[in-house]
């Protein structure tokens, strides 16, 4: 089920139409993400694949990079992940992005992905600001 805070959010790139509907709850930095796993998302084992889980990373993470940015491209240069427990069929899972560091060319983000309160994969990436140096 999808808690009730939660809204459909805007996909800004093209790819992530076929991961959704995102959801998301919050404002600006407080912003989380959810995700509803169906049956287009899982394995032979009805767990979520390990590479949707990155996909949503890099589209929950880079969402916030986009937030940041100031207006500036970014990319990912580098994502990092451990899976720690399966997400089931069915199963919502969620994260709120957070910056750890920024220089002026690279933003760290990272965040805890979880369901139903267990933590089921971390991720960090590093995204570069295109343009900048």
């Amino acid at each position: 089920m999808i808690p009730p805070d939660f809204r459909k959010t805007h996909l800004a790139d093209p790819f992530e139409i076929h991961l959704g509907p995102i959801y998301e709850t919050g404002e600006g930095a407080a912003r989380r993400y959810g995700l509803k796993v169906d049956a287009r998302h899982v394995n032979r084992r009805d767990v979520m694949h390990g590479g949707m889980l990155m996909t949503f990373a890099d589209a929950t993470l880079g969402q916030l990079a986009m937030d940041i940015s100031e207006g500036a491209l970014c990319v990912t240069l580098n994502m990092q992940a451990q899976f720690l427990a399966p997400v089931p069929l069915g199963g919502f899972i969620e994260v709120l992005p957070e910056l750890t560091r920024r220089t002026r060319a690279m933003l760290f983000i990272r965040g805890d992905y979880r369901v139903a309160g267990q933590t089921v994969m971390t991720a960090a990436s590093i995204w570069k600001l295109i343009g900048q140096r």
